[in-house]
């Protein structure tokens, strides 16, 4: 019966005997027994009980439950203590029992887990945002101290920095006593880097809505890879890109607008004039890249620059001798 839902009276024959001698030299006004109450500590004081104790509200009358548990307290023992320590009750509660309920916090593995992200950090000299920390194994609640300033304190860690892996010891305040937990885990520092969420062929342009931003184990992403998503959006892949995995530089190139063997529109311009013929793509060209392209009616080979999808535009050393067969 560790839990009991009713309390024993604190120092029930000693205040029965002095009951006179308090309710002659404290009588106040009216007290009102409360039927909800809430106490941080161990112990219930009248204060806690009844709205109007004044002087005797500090008066330790009862035992508080257990740490986060609602006890009843019978309304008829309440003003029983209270009318045996002096205070004045003009009359009985409606109700008949009250709800005594100790405040506690909830100690889980999320709030361990954010101590040890503090002292990896503090260890690491790095941010506690950048931090991964995963424990070894589960972790009951624990109901602690509400009241305490620290309820839960990290006794003592131990990090290795290459592996990541630590030991450590919390302190929990449970009330009565400290409550110890050994845990073991891995905390490690992470980088975000944004990676692809579906798997992209060579040569596929790569969209907004084909990226997302996680965090990766720095240790694991290549000196290489790409860290701004804005670096991977509208390219295109150079090898086939799985889901998840940090892409380098190399692996992405501007889309290519004009494939070997593509009609295209080759353009010449000077001051004053504008002259098009139609060309074969000799070879792959994004926008920018210097190009080859058969001239379709002269068969004369010419190079120049992409400017957009099947549009290329002649180099200055080869214009005169497309601007020569456009006129023929």
């Amino acid at each position: 019966m560790m839990r009991a839902l009713f309390f024993r009276i604190v120092l029930a024959a000693a205040l029965a005997g002095l009951a006179a001698g308090f309710i002659a030299t404290h009588q106040a006004a009216a007290a009102e027994l409360r039927q909800r109450i809430e106490v941080g500590s161990g112990i219930v004081t009248l204060g806690d009980l009844f709205d109007g104790a004044g002087a005797l509200a500090g008066r330790a009358v009862f035992r508080a439950p257990a740490l986060g548990v609602t006890g009843a307290l019978p309304a008829a023992e309440a003003v029983k203590a209270a009318v045996a320590a002096g205070l004045a009750i003009d009359s009985l509660p409606s109700f008949d029992s009250v709800a005594v309920v100790r405040r506690a916090v909830t100690v889980d593995a999320a709030a361990v887990t954010s101590l040890v992200a503090e002292a990896a950090a503090a260890r690491l000299g790095v941010a506690v945002e950048t931090l991964d920390v995963s424990l070894d194994g589960s972790i009951a609640p624990v109901a602690a101290n509400a009241a305490a300033a620290a309820p839960a304190v990290l006794s003592d860690f131990f990090l290795q920095s290459g592996s990541g892996r630590f030991n450590a010891t919390v302190a929990i305040d449970v009330g009565d006593g400290e409550q110890t937990l050994a845990l073991t885990g891995r905390a490690v520092e992470t980088i975000a880097v944004p990676v692809l969420n579906r798997p992209v062929d060579r040569r596929d342009v790569i969209h907004a809505a084909d990226v997302a931003v996680v965090r990766i184990e720095t240790r694991r992403v290549p000196g290489s890879a790409i860290l701004d998503a804005n670096e991977l959006i509208d390219m295109a892949a150079k090898r086939p890109l799985r889901a998840g995995e940090a892409i380098a530089s190399a692996d992405v190139e501007p889309p290519r607008v004009i494939l070997r063997g593509d009609v295209v529109t080759l353009q010449y311009s000077r001051p004053g004039l504008t002259l098009n013929a139609r060309g074969r793509a000799l070879g792959d060209g994004a926008k920018g890249d210097l190009v080859s392209v058969m001239n379709e009616q002269s068969k004369r080979t010419v190079q120049g620059v992409v400017t957009g999808a099947g549009i290329v535009a002649v180099t200055a050393s080869t214009g005169p001798a497309v601007l020569k067969t456009a006129m023929n």
